[in-house]
Order: C-alpha cells, then sequence, then structure tokens
C-alpha cells in the first residue's frame, strides 16, 4: 500500500512538477509510468527532454516527440526512430514542422505516412506526393485536411478506390462542381454519400432524386435541405422506405 501511494506522489510530481532537479530526477526513475509523464510535462526542460530522446521505453520517446518544447534537433532524431510509434506519433502531432513532415511522407509505415497527410502543417508539395500513394488510407486520410487544394481533393474524387471517392463525396469542403461529378459516380455508395451531404445545391438533389437506387432516393429525403416541392415529389415514389423518409421529414412536422 504504502509502496502504491509512494508511486502515485512521484506520478503527480512527474506529470505537474516545474523543478528542473526534481523532473531531473525522475527522469531517470525505474518505472516507465513516471518516465512518460516527465516526457509529456509541458514543463520539462529541453535537456532532459533530449535525454528521454533516447529512453529504452517507446511510450516515454513517443511522449518526447508530442511534446511543444522538444528542440527540433530532438525532433529531428525521432523522425527516425527504429519504432513506428514514436514515428506516427510526431506524423499526426499538430505542432511537427514541415520539413520533418516531408521526411516522414517517404516512411516506410502507412500509418506514418496517414498522418502526414491528415496534418494541416505538411506543406502543398508533400500533399500533391501524397495524393498518388500506393495505400488508399493514405489517400484517404488527404482528404480529412482541410489545408488540400482544389486540385487534391479534385484528384482524390477521381480516385480508383471506392472509400476515398466516398469521402470526399460526404466531406461539406469539396466543391460544387466536384459534387456534381460524383452525383453521377457508378457506385451507388458514392451518390448516397452525395445526397447526404447537407452542402449539395438545389440541381443535383433535383437530380438525385430521380437517380434509379432508392438508397439514394432515401438519402435525398432524409436532407434537411430537401425542398418541400422536392419532398412532395418523393411522397409519391414507389419504395415504401423512401415515403416513410418523406413523413418523418422535419419540414413535414
Amino acid at each position: 500500500m504504502k509502496e502504491e501511494i509512494h508511486i502515485e506522489i512521484k506520478l503527480k510530481n512527474a506529470r505537474e512538477s516545474g523543478s528542473n532537479r526534481v523532473l531531473s530526477q525522475l527522469s531517470l526513475d525505474e518505472n516507465e509510468e513516471v518516465r512518460c509523464e516527465v516526457a509529456s510535462n509541458l514543463k520539462t526542460p529541453r535537456y532532459i527532454l533530449e535525454k528521454l530522446s533516447s529512453d529504452e521505453s517507446t511510450e516515454v520517446r513517443c511522449g518526447v516527440a508530442t511534446n511543444p518544447n522538444t528542440h527540433f534537433m530532438t525532433l529531428n532524431n525521432l523522425a527516425s526512430d527504429e519504432h513506428q510509434f514514436v514515428r506516427r506519433s510526431l506524423a499526426w502531432f499538430e505542432n511537427t514542422h514541415s520539413s520533418l513532415l516531408a521526411r516522414l511522407s517517404k516512411d516506410i509505415d502507412a500509418e506514418v505516412r496517414c498522418g502526414v497527410a491528415s496534418n494541416s502543417n505538411s506543406d502543398l508539395k508533400t500533399l500533391n506526393e501524397l495524393s498518388n500513394d500506393e495505400k488508399w488510407q493514405v489517400r484517404a486520410s488527404l482528404v480529412q485536411n482541410d489545408t488540400i487544394s482544389h486540385q487534391i481533393r479534385k484528384i482524390l474524387s477521381e480516385d480508383v478506390n471506392d472509400d476515398v471517392r466516398i469521402l470526399v463525396a460526404e466531406n461539406a469542403s469539396s466543391s460544387s462542381k466536384l459534387l456534381s461529378n460524383l452525383s453521377k459516380d457508378p457506385r451507388v455508395e458514392v451518390r448516397v454519400s452525395v445526397a447526404e451531404n447537407t452542402s449539395i445545391t438545389k440541381e443535383i438533389i433535383e437530380n438525385l432524386a430521380k437517380d434509379e437506387k432508392s438508397e439514394v432516393r432515401y438519402a435525398v429525403a432524409t436532407n434537411s435541405k430537401i425542398s418541400t416541392r422536392i419532398l412532395n415529389q418523393l411522397s409519391y415514389d414507389k419504395d415504401q422506405k423512401v415515403i416513410e423518409a418523406v413523413e418523418n421529414h422535419p419540414k413535414n412536422k
């Protein structure tokens, strides 16, 4: 019991202390969790973080990689860490510098590249290169990045992978032109995603309301942007689920 209390005290100090002496001592603690707390502490000075960047524990090094106080050169070394979890932490971290993200964009681990693709600090050149990544998961991660250019989003809207196009179709940042093109996609799942997107224009809604697939018309009937006229049109749909969706639409309450 006393030992547990002692560990809890050390963890609290490692998490909250601003004393260099205390943090330096705790950074050498045999307990991995204590060292992790020191590595994540925003008050931990750079020279201690540099030492912890060579810690045998992957979790500790991950903490260093995501600490805003960590020096650039230390992060530069961690970008080549032997364990992918450390490199992933760096790739996903919102404060990671664009030059390090450019390096990590060529990492052999796809999850690392996914982190770079979704990171708003990644520069345009890096994002452009990742739009042609061999892994669809990496290209899909780009869609979630609001900083990508219209050209990249256009490339992704024509991706060979259905899931990537679905993500573009359901994204509120996609332009009306891209959504219009995707509303004619051969895959019904893509058209459903467009129909559910509240950013679509009245023209797109009207076209999708006539789609041959009932799943698409159902999605249109549940869209909050649908007009009363289109709702009335779909109330005579041949599919009962579409009719029920119309009846349950807030505009008919």
